[in-house]
């Protein structure tokens, strides 16, 4: 096995010289490495999240596959793997757990490091070997390929990186969920969704941890394991990995999620209910957010999105001074100071019912009230699985009125793990804390809604019309008419239709027929209005319409600036491959069209990018005596006039060679003349960082 080094920096030796470098808080705690395995058994280690990006070389398997649909498609049987579909990236990163564990000869299942991404290899349903090797065959870590999926517009192409060492889960600790979250938010752009392999036993803490401590989440990250390992025949691992990379690949989900055994739940709602059995997480205070039967059933009217005008972000800190406090009869009264007692900063009280604790136990009271007092923060939830904690008798009220924060549905794993990240918030004082541990942060807990679903009049009157009698024929037709009624009040900047629609159930992230969503219309139309609604309503700025463009793009071609910067802000970022960026840029720069430029760098997109021949915007303007459009890309784009295309040219060189053909006896064009001065200007600095493009 060939083995690679990635870290990006050699060893250094120990120096005692150096500065100490702390433990980590958990003594517990194992740092762990990024390594990955291809299939030809390569092995890579110490790698980081952005060395990964650059081993997959997407632009040169993405630029395969559109040959493959320009040439090699039309020899290609109907039906065949090799058929090209739109593609979608996720990153898997595989923690440890039963999942991936392989029967010792004993019978026990322990851990071996690099056994799952081999098992994987050859299992069909999980890898289309085909299709790689053909699609992929020049990548430096080649990736694995879901087969074709009945009823999904995209084929999954994912990536399989493991922590070493593999972790039984019973062993993490807040370190590794700031890991993973972090791994997770240095890859976030360049893939469509993320999967992590877990196991179970801690499995619902950390589906809980992530969702508070990954902010503005636009994609979605899927959390599964397994009772029975992917390598064995029969394997519950197997149809889970497979449920979780559709859902990561497919679905407009941005949430923390879980996935077992064909229902996805929402991650901090869920809790592990049995050890033996296969449905072994349930959600039991709210319905899963979709289950995987014949067909996949996604009940979008109860994704959460965050409705933040801000990017994707990762609260790095966790307050480890939090407990789980739980009532039970007779319950000594050292045991309630020791757990209330300094350094305490936060507790769960797990009481009674709804919510209530023994009214006869005063010197219980008088500590919390104590512990309150000084600052600590206590949440109360119930020890029932099902319900909700209210101040509905006598023994709840008085907990209330001694300054306890109501958890209302929280499971005990979303409320420990919520005290743990609001209690790490340094900028919010003691008074906001407490605020923001009653607000719903990520879909934990059940908020009542003041307004009432708002059925729009037409929906049954079309129901009546076309004689429609069943509730499941007429959620289809709303189904099939919400997403172009939307992009159509969106297209006309129309607020009170889109709100009317929302309050009837459409799902304003909901793609038309070519995939495209109320957002995309609304900033292809240049309408800030409607677009500022739509995130505030948590359209996704990620998703992608036929033509692989996301509503950035579509903002750009409306040249609208205020609109780019909106779903800038929202994290939306360009996602086309460099070469087509180019090519945009040039064609631009032809029309000397320089409204269209300055969309393209709001948007952030780079001025020297080349086009397929190696030619950047800088080459078509100067060539054309555009000086004004030269001007711009030189000093605010930053573009380097030295950098030669595919004939070793530069754009001095195109602006001579104009010059001359336009040259009326010595007499040189004007526009020609300010172009050639701005190089004269440039070219010093421009010669300390020639660029060269291969």
């Amino acid at each position: 096995m060939k083995d690679s080094n990635l870290n990006g920096h050699e060893q250094q030796p120990n120096n005692s010289n150096n500065k100490q470098v702390h433990p980590p808080l958990d003594d517990s705690f194992q740092p762990k490495k990024l390594t990955a395995i291809n299939s030809d058994h390569q092995l890579f280690r110490n790698l980081s999240a952005t060395k990964l990006v650059e081993l997959q070389q997407p632009e040169t398997s993405r630029n395969q596959l559109r040959r493959i649909s320009e040439g090699d498609n039309q020899h290609l049987e109907r039906g065949s793997p090799l058929t090209l579909l739109q593609e979608s990236k996720v990153l898997v990163l595989y923690t440890g757990g039963t999942i991936g564990m392989k029967c010792c000869c004993e019978g026990v299942y322990a851990p071996e490091q690099h056994y799952l991404p081999k098992i994987i290899t050859n299992l069909p349903p999980l890898n289309d070997k085909e299709f790689v090797e053909y699609a992929y065959a020049d990548a430096q870590l080649r990736p694995y390929a879901l087969p074709l999926v009945r009823g999904m517009k995209k084929r999954v192409v994912y990536w399989l990186v493991e922590y070493e060492p593999l972790l039984d889960s019973s062993d993490m600790t807040f370190d590794d969920w700031t890991r993973i979250a972090k791994d997770i938010r240095k890859s976030y752009s360049a893939y469509d969704g993320f999967v992590v392999l877990h196991g179970t036993d801690t499995l619902a803490y950390t589906a809980c941890a992530l969702s508070f401590m990954m902010e503005n989440l636009g994609k979605p990250v899927v959390i599964t394991g397994a009772q029975i390992p992917v390598g064995e025949v029969r394997s519950d691992g197997r149809e889970n990995m497979i449920g979780a990379l559709i859902v990561a690949g497919n679905f407009d989900i941005p949430e923390v999620c879980v996935l077992f055994n064909n229902r996805l739940f929402r991650g901090n709602r869920c809790t592990k209910i049995d050890n033996r059995g296969l449905e072994a997480f349930d959600s039991p205070n709210m319905a899963p957010l979709a289950t995987m039967d014949i067909s996949i059933n996604v009940n979008y009217e109860s994704i959460y999105r965050s409705n933040e005008l801000r990017p994707f972000t990762v609260q790095e800190t966790l307050c480890r001074n939090v407990v789980v406090l739980r009532i039970f009869p007779s319950l000594s009264i050292e045991s309630v100071r020791a757990l209330l007692c300094p350094p305490t900063q936060g507790v769960v009280l797990q009481t009674y019912g709804s919510g209530n604790i023994p009214a006869g136990r005063t010197d219980i009271m008088e500590e919390i009230r104590k512990a309150v007092n000084r600052g600590c923060l206590i949440v109360n939830i119930s020890q029932c699985s099902k319900g909700i904690v209210t101040a509905s008798y006598q023994n709840g009220k008085i907990l209330a009125e001694a300054g306890v924060i109501c958890g209302s549905d929280m499971t005990t794993e979303a409320a420990l793990t919520k005290l743990a990240y609001v209690l790490a918030k340094q900028e919010w004082n003691l008074e906001t804390k407490s605020m923001m541990l009653r607000h719903n942060l990520a879909g934990e807990l059940t908020v009542a809604r003041s307004e009432q679903p708002n059925e729009l009049d037409m929906i049954p009157r079309l129901a009546k019309l076309l004689r429609i009698t069943s509730s499941s024929e007429t959620q289809l037709l709303r189904k099939v008419l919400f997403p172009p009624l939307s992009c159509h009040a969106a297209f006309a900047n129309d607020i009170s239709s889109l709100e009317k629609l929302r309050l009837s159930g459409a799902d304003l992230s909901g793609g038309d027929y070519n995939m495209r969503t109320s957002l995309h219309t609304a900033a292809a139309a240049g309408n800030v209005e409607a677009v500022e609604y739509l995130l505030r309503q948590g359209a996704s700025v990620h998703i992608r319409d036929s033509n692989e463009e996301n509503a950035l793009v579509c903002a750009v071609h409306s040249r609208n600036l205020e609109v780019i910067k909106m779903i800038r802000q929202a994290g939306g970022e360009l996602v086309q491959p460099k070469q087509r960026i180019g090519v945009e840029l040039c064609l631009a720069s032809a029309s000397n069209d320089l409204a269209a430029i300055k969309a393209w760098h709001s948007a952030g997109a780079d001025l020297s990018t080349p086009d397929y021949s190696g030619r950047t915007a800088l080459h078509i303007s100067s060539s054309r005596g555009f000086d004004q459009l030269s001007e711009f890309l030189c000093n605010i784009g930053n573009v380097n006039p030295l950098i030669k295309d595919c004939c070793g040219r530069t754009a001095i060189d195109e602006a001579l060679v104009a010059s001359e053909e336009g040259r009326v006896g010595e007499i040189i064009a004007p526009n020609f003349q300010n172009i050639l001065a701005l190089f004269k200007t440039n070219k010093k600095a421009a010669e300390n960082n020639v660029k060269y493009n291969d």
